[in-house]
């Protein structure tokens, strides 16, 4: 049980997965304000991040969704094991109308270079929003290429290696947001972290958990600046039109 825990842990320490929190969360955050908001996580996996989130803000309320079922089936046992009820995950194609609507926020991260249809996809994932509710955005950047010798040149299950800043902004037009602000993310001081950690991820759990108060400070460093050379991924967020219809918003509490 003990060594189960300290697994997750580690798992959540790896440097992409913490930096793609902490930016998500500041963006949520900002939009919130002092409200209850409502956010949809398109292409969760195991639902970490969508769990953290909950976690963080009880209040809000959080869906996952993501096509593979297993995957899900372990984030509704996490869910249960922490007593929360203010999650849910369901199991959705990203390409095809979604089960809830009306949400204030959409992240995407990290999942639309999986998609081959990812401007379905962005389309799809925008109805989901309430007038003026956000999508937030991450993908790796086109030209990335990894910083040591010896590491994974490819995004897992990529079906493209990613985008440019400005074809992801055309993208984000296309599917009718506004008001689009896409910036670099994800430089070198957390991209050395994560392909050390990478390195490591089957060494001992004892190794492992030693390493993990690095990659924290790894991402800490990376968030107040200290970190150089090109980001290897993009953060977009936008915005729906105020007069965009939207459906009927999402019941609170899950039913």
């Amino acid at each position: 049980m003990v060594a189960a825990a300290l697994e997750e842990r580690i798992v959540f320490t790896a440097p992409a997965r913490r930096l793609r929190l902490a930016l998500a969360l500041e963006v949520l955050e900002r939009h919130a304000g002092q409200r209850r908001i409502r956010i949809l996580d398109a292409g969760c996996g195991d639902g970490l991040l969508t769990l953290a989130i909950a976690m963080r803000h009880p209040s809000w309320s959080v869906v996952g969704i993501d096509l593979r079922d297993d995957m899900l089936d372990g984030a509704r046992q996490r869910a249960r094991a922490r007593s929360l009820s203010n999650v849910k995950f369901e199991c959705a194609d990203l390409t095809a109308p979604l089960p809830v609507s009306g949400v204030d926020a959409v992240l995407a991260l990290e999942c639309l270079t999986e998609i081959p249809d990812d401007a379905r996809a962005l389309r799809t994932m925008v109805a989901a929003l309430a007038p003026e509710g956000l999508l937030v955005v991450q993908v790796p950047d086109r030209f990335w290429r990894p910083v040591l010798p010896g590491s994974a040149a490819t995004w897992r299950e990529e079906v493209r290696h990613g985008y440019c800043a400005e074809e992801l902004a055309a993208a984000l037009r296309g599917a009718g947001l506004v008001e689009i602000d896409v910036r670099p993310t994800f430089q070198t001081t957390a991209v050395v972290a994560q392909e050390l950690r990478d390195r490591i991820k089957g060494a001992p759990l004892a190794v492992r958990a030693l390493a993990s108060p690095a990659m924290v400070g790894a991402v800490r460093l990376e968030l107040r600046g200290f970190t150089w050379g090109r980001a290897h991924a993009l953060l977009a967020v936008a915005r729906r039109s105020s007069s965009a219809p939207s459906g009927q918003p999402l019941a609170e509490p899950f039913s």
